[in-house]
């Protein structure tokens, strides 16, 4: 029998990698610090690879970073499920062809949503080609520790930081005892209290509200997520609570439905349900066809 916590569904594998990008996008250095990768972003490289067929895959993300005294280029992959082995050897590629093209090492990791038997593997086709692939899990990860962390900062007025963020949107993934809506429940509840002492942009804090919802569809039954909608129907409509100026808030109005359409054609770029969309932004089916 599946544990509470165990994310059973999986319907929407893709879902799972937009949330992954999404914050590697905003904050890698955050979720570096978080899953105890020991290296420090310096930027982002290409993350697009010609096969050698005609088709091109896409890495969530590849950057240049330095540790251990050493410049590296630094791979993440996002993995719902255990690396299969044409993963790995997808994953080859993506080093290889890195390695070419940055003539640097190249460092693999592998963020897993269920936890392998093992935590790395090295694969060696002659001497000059060789790599590692770590294999980090999220299941070794305690919601309730990132929980006590951000809010004993909170409390003792200690500054809140991107690694501490980055933990509060992966939650959903680490190990819990509690049900799947009180996680994300209370994952939102003390998003807004960091809000309050944090000057989040309108549009960063919209983004991670967002983030919230595609996991609240992915994960939660139709019941569940019945009760999620109504229990945050405050926070999801986040220009009622914060801001009361009329003038001001039809300028963000404005910027928010913007700001849905240009999230809808992301969501679209990332194989996204059109349906999904819809319930995640409010926006019409039209609208998000339009948004292409």
């Amino acid at each position: 029998m599946a544990k509470e916590n165990d994310i059973h569904d999986y319907n929407y594998p893709q879902y799972n990698d937009y949330a992954f990008r999404s914050i590697l996008q905003k904050r890698a250095n955050g979720l570096l610090k978080f899953v105890k990768i020991p290296y420090k972003l310096n930027r982002m490289l290409i993350s697009e690879v010609t096969n050698f067929g005609p088709s091109i895959s896409r890495m969530d993300f590849v950057g240049e970073a330095d540790g251990d005294g050493k410049t590296i280029s630094l791979i993440i992959e996002c993995q719902t499920n255990l690396p299969t082995d044409d993963d790995i050897e997808r994953f080859f590629q993506y080093v290889s062809s890195i390695r070419i093209f940055k003539h640097n090492p190249v460092e693999l990791y592998i963020l897993c949503i269920k936890k392998p038997a093992y935590s790395k593997r090295e694969f060696v086709l002659n001497d000059d080609c060789v790599y590692t692939m770590h294999v980090i899990s999220l299941k070794d990860f305690r919601a309730k520790d990132i929980f006590k962390n951000i809010e004993n900062k909170l409390k003792n007025n200690e500054k809140i930081t991107d690694e501490d963020i980055a933990a509060l949107q992966l939650i959903v993934y680490t190990d819990f005892t509690e049900s799947k809506l009180e996680i994300l429940n209370k994952a939102r509840k003390l998003f807004e209290d960091v809000c309050e002492r944090l000057e989040f942009d309108i549009n960063e804090k919209k983004a991670i509200i967002y983030l919230f919802n595609v996991l609240s569809i992915n994960m939660l039954d139709n019941r569940e997520y019945g009760k999620y909608v109504e229990e945050n129907s405050m926070i999801l409509d986040p220009i009622e609570r914060y801001m009361r100026d009329e003038a001001i808030k039809q300028g963000i109005e404005q910027g928010i439905e913007q700001g849905k359409l240009d999230d809808a054609k992301n969501m679209l770029d990332e194989g996204m349900s059109v349906d999904l969309i819809v319930r995640v932004t409010g926006l019409s089916e039209e609208d998000i066809l339009n948004a292409k």
